[in-house]
C-alpha cells in the first residue's frame, strides 16, 4: 500500500510538472461550463461549475519519409481537453490568439485548429506551416491534384472530384504559382484532360509557354475566346447528351478553363461581346460539373463588375490569397470568422503563397502554403510532359 501510494504520488508530481502550462490553460482562461438547475430543496436556482480538464498531448507525426522530408518546417501537435458534461467549441475558437499567446507560441508562427471530438472533447491542433519551399516532381500523383502543404501534411485533391475554381489575390500574393501548380498537376495526369485553354487577355505570356504541348490552346484575343467559348459548350451539351443516352453521371475526362485575370473582360469597351462570354461563362458554371467543362477563374478582386454573381455562385471551390478587399474575403468568409475558425493571421498580412482553401465537394476550409514554382522548373516539366 506504501509502494502504491509512493508510485502514485510520484507520478501525479511528475504529470503536473511537464504538463503545467497545458493544466492551467482552461484555468487561466476561463474554459468552463457552467450549469443552471433547480432543486426540491431549494427553490431557488443554482449554478454548478464545469472545468475542462487536460487529458493527453500527442506529437503528430507525417505519413511518409517523402512527406517527412519536404514538411520539415511544419510542426504539429495536439492537446485534448475534456468535461464531465460537454465542451463549448465556439469558447475555444474565439480565444485562438489567447491561446497561442499563453503557450509561447505566436512569436513562432503557429496556428492552432479547434476539433470538437464527441460532446465531451475537443481537440486543439497546432501547426507551424513553411513560408517558403520550392516544387519536387516527387510531389505529384496519379489521379491526386497537389494543392500544398496544411495542418496536417501534404494537401492532395482527388482528380475525379474536381470542380469549379475561384482564386482571388492581389498582385504578388502568390496566384501565378498557384496557377502553374494547377497546370502541372494537370500535364502530370493528362490521360483524363481532353483538351486545356489557357486564357490570358492582359497581354501576359505565362500561359503561352504550354501552346507547344498537345490539346493546350492559348488565347490572348477576347474575339477567341467568345468563340472558344461557344465550342466549349456546345461540347458540354454533346458530352451530356450522350452521357444521358448511356445513363453515365459523370464523364472521366476534362475540358479545362484557366482564365489569368478574368477582371480584363469588364474593361472591354464592346458590351455584346461582354455580355456574350459571361452568358457563356455562366452556362458552364451552372452545367459543366457533370461532363468535367470545368472553370478555373484567377482574379485580383470579384464583384459584380468583374465576375457576375450567377457565375461567382457556382464556382463552389475557392482560393483566398493575400487581399485587403473585403468583398474578395466574403467568397470564403461567408457566415464564419476567419479568425476564429481558419487563422488569427488577417488576411492581408499572408505571406507569398499563403492561402484559405475551401474544397468545393465537403465545404471544408484550410490553411495551406503553396510551393514556390521556378521558370526552370516550369521550362523542365513542359519538355518532359511534351
Amino acid at each position: 500500500l506504501y509502494m502504491l501510494l509512493i508510485f502514485s504520488t510520484i507520478h501525479t508530481i511528475y504529470f503536473y510538472m511537464r504538463y503545467w502550462k497545458y493544466i492551467l490553460l482552461p484555468y487561466s482562461l476561463n474554459f468552463h461550463s457552467i450549469f443552471s438547475h433547480n432543486t426540491l430543496i431549494n427553490v431557488r436556482n443554482r449554478r454548478t461549475l464545469f472545468l475542462d480538464f487536460f487529458r493527453k498531448l500527442q506529437y503528430v507525426r507525417s505519413k511518409s519519409a517523402i512527406e517527412e522530408a519536404y514538411t520539415q518546417g511544419l510542426e504539429h501537435f495536439t492537446l485534448l481537453y475534456q468535461n464531465l458534461t460537454s465542451i463549448d467549441t465556439d469558447n475555444y475558437r474565439k480565444n485562438k490568439e489567447k491561446i497561442v499567446h499563453y503557450l509561447g507560441l505566436i512569436e513562432n508562427g503557429y496556428e492552432v485548429a479547434i476539433h470538437p471530438i464527441r460532446k465531451k472533447n475537443v481537440l486543439l491542433s497546432f501547426y507551424k506551416l513553411p513560408t517558403f519551399y520550392e516544387i519536387d516532381f516527387h510531389l505529384f500523383k496519379k489521379d491526386k491534384i497537389f494543392l500544398g502543404i496544411y495542418e496536417k501534411g501534404f494537401y492532395y485533391r482527388d482528380m475525379n472530384t474536381l470542380d469549379h475554381h475561384l482564386i482571388i489575390g492581389e498582385s504578388g500574393s502568390g496566384k501565378s504559382n498557384l496557377m502553374q501548380l494547377l497546370n502541372i498537376n494537370f500535364l502530370h495526369n493528362r490521360k483524363h484532360v481532353k483538351k486545356m485553354y489557357h486564357i490570358d487577355l492582359k497581354g501576359g505570356v505565362e500561359l503561352k509557354r504550354y501552346e507547344v504541348l498537345e490539346n493546350v490552346e492559348f488565347v490572348s484575343d477576347i474575339q477567341r475566346l467568345d468563340t472558344l467559348l461557344s465550342e466549349v459548350v456546345e461540347d458540354m451539351k454533346h458530352v451530356q447528351k450522350i452521357m444521358l443516352e448511356k445513363d453515365i453521371r459523370s464523364n472521366d475526362t476534362f475540358t479545362l478553363v484557366i482564365f489569368d485575370e478574368f477582371g480584363a473582360i469588364s474593361s472591354y469597351p464592346d458590351k455584346k461581346i461582354r455580355d456574350s462570354i459571361f452568358q457563356k461563362l455562366a452556362l458552364i458554371s451552372m452545367q459543366g460539373r457533370s461532363s468535367k467543362h470545368l472553370l478555373f477563374m484567377f482574379g485580383q478582386k470579384v464583384d459584380t463588375t468583374t465576375l457576375p454573381s450567377n457565375i461567382v455562385n457556382n464556382l463552389q471551390s475557392r482560393v483566398l490569397l493575400k487581399t485587403s478587399n473585403d468583398n474578395n474575403i466574403n467568397i470564403i468568409d461567408l457566415k464564419e470568422n476567419i479568425r476564429e475558425r481558419i487563422t488569427t493571421t488577417e488576411v492581408q498580412d499572408f505571406t507569398k503563397g499563403r492561402a484559405i482553401y475551401k474544397d468545393g465537394l465537403t465545404s471544408e476550409k484550410s490553411l495551406l502554403q503553396v510551393p514556390f514554382i521556378s521558370d526552370n522548373f516550369i521550362t523542365t516539366a513542359i519538355k518532359y510532359y511534351s
